[in-house]
């Protein structure tokens, strides 16, 4: 019989860990692990194992001391091979949830991000009201300049960086006469609903109502615990100013505001007005609860942080922006969301809107008609303003990597205070109409991107 307190060679041990042979139990599927916290953080290493110590006692019965201790060494490194294929498999299931935990969290859009989401107020009298971008393309035709493009299927969401190899000077043409005023231009479907209304969908949870047109949410985590949050909201026509004579016509229209988070707490808001845009405090602007309330311009959708009119000096006359309380536009309520990685310059549909459409964000082309030559009889030019100006750049070009809030890569102004009625811009001695870009700005735009696309 062995010593009290050892068992003989041939009995149960209870090992400290469970021993199975079988090691198909263990997956690597992140979703059969219940919690992440149940996972130890590694595995013991093989020489730090609380394993019972091997027994050279010599057993009774027959069996000799040596062979014995073969058997015994036998079963140890039987236990130690069993022990380390336990272990690497756990390993695999570690890597392979922490990997899934990592896309995830790309994947991902705070809750805080929408519960500060902008309230947008269009303008009471406008004409040309949020459109999506599948119509938008339905009603255009790729241009290299003035020549139309052959294409080989109809241009989608889903494959409009394809044009691309035809490079910056690719246009999205309308295909019907903008004079003639067509009604996908106006995008009257899209006009955000009234929350009070007796309709199938009533909107109970936010004053703000719901647009057919779908906004765009792009976020992007920058260093310093930033998060930056930018909506977008595109419309098929720009509906210049006008003093006496109307300029800055233009097919499509991409308008942005931006919203800067840090720890997770709104800190600035970026509005795309004229003249490359403002800045604001978070506490500076208007509330509906913990949302902040902006202006769209009449025509030229503009992003104002108050209603009223908005002038801004040019030379040999007066233009102005104006706008009013009238339909309040929730974007969230209807919105493709995105996340951005400035490093890899990838676009992830966020786990949201995980069907949302990416291939559009990459197009590096004209969002509407180049400018009409002075041959066109729609066209004339008056001091330096065209009546009309070619379609903008979208929103890769809005330079997503800033690290000040403001867009412009000059001193960034952060106003604390809302601008009092009747302020007057000064004008800058630079005609800004539409969205202008040089091909210096393409080219870093190219290599800022290329890699990652």
């Amino acid at each position: 019989m062995a010593p009290a307190g050892i068992q003989p060679f041939g009995a149960a041990v209870q090992l400290p860990f469970p021993l199975h042979s079988d090691t198909s139990a263990f997956t690597t599927s992140a979703q059969s692990i219940p919690l992440a916290s149940t996972l130890p953080s590694s595995i013991p290493p093989a020489d730090s194992r609380s394993y019972p110590p091997k027994c050279h006692i010599k057993p009774s019965g027959s069996h000799t001391e040596s062979t014995w201790k073969s058997k015994a060494d036998q079963a140890w490194d039987t236990a130690d091979s069993i022990w380390q294929s336990i272990r690497a498999k756990a390993e695999e299931v570690l890597a392979s949830y922490n990997e899934n935990a990592e896309i995830l969290d790309q994947d991902t859009i705070p809750d805080y991000v929408f519960k500060h989401a902008p309230y947008v107020h269009l303008y009471s009298g406008e004409q040309f009201w949020p459109c999506s971008l599948d119509s938008h393309l339905f009603h255009t035709t790729p241009h290299l300049n003035y020549t139309p493009i052959t294409i080989s299927s109809n241009l989608t969401v889903a494959n409009l960086s394809s044009l691309n190899t035809y490079g910056f000077y690719t246009y999205l043409q309308s295909d019907d006469n903008v004079e003639s005023r067509p009604t996908w231009l106006a995008g009257t479907q899209n006009i955000p609903s009234d929350p009070d209304s007796s309709s199938s969908t009533p909107n109970t949870t936010s004053p703000g109502g719901h647009s057919s047109a779908p906004a765009i949410l792009l976020t992007i985590r920058k260093p310093n615990n930033i998060l930056d949050a930018f909506w977008f909201y595109f419309y098929s026509y720009n509906l210049g100013n006008k003093v006496g004579l109307r300029f800055g016509n233009h097919v499509g229209d991409w308008e942005h505001t931006l919203v800067r988070f840090r720890h997770g707490r709104p800190v600035h808001v970026f509005l795309s007005e004229h003249n490359f845009g403002e800045a604001y405090a978070w506490s500076a602007l208007e509330k509906i609860g913990p949302r902040p309330v902006t202006f769209s311009a009449t025509g030229s959708h503009a992003m104002y942080a108050t209603p009223g009119s908005h002038p801004y000096v040019l030379p040999l006359g007066l233009l102005h922006d104006q706008t009013d309380r009238g339909p309040l536009w929730d974007p969230s309520q209807n919105v493709y969301t995105y996340t951005f990685d400035l490093n890899t310059r990838r676009l992830r549909a966020s786990s949201r809107t995980p069907d949302a459409p990416t291939d559009w964000f990459y197009y590096r082309g004209h969002w509407g008609d180049r400018a009409y030559p002075m041959s066109d009889e729609r066209q004339y030019k008056f001091a330096g303003q065209y009546h009309y100006v070619s379609g903008p750049l979208g929103p890769i070009y809005k330079n997503l990597g800033r690290g000040e809030v403001c867009q412009g890569r000059g001193r960034c102004r952060i106003k604390y205070w809302l601008p009092p009625a009747g302020e007057v811009g000064v004008w800058d001695g630079e005609i800004v109409q539409g969205e202008k870009v040089m091909e210096e700005d393409d080219r870093v735009v190219i290599e800022r991107f290329e890699d990652g696309i």
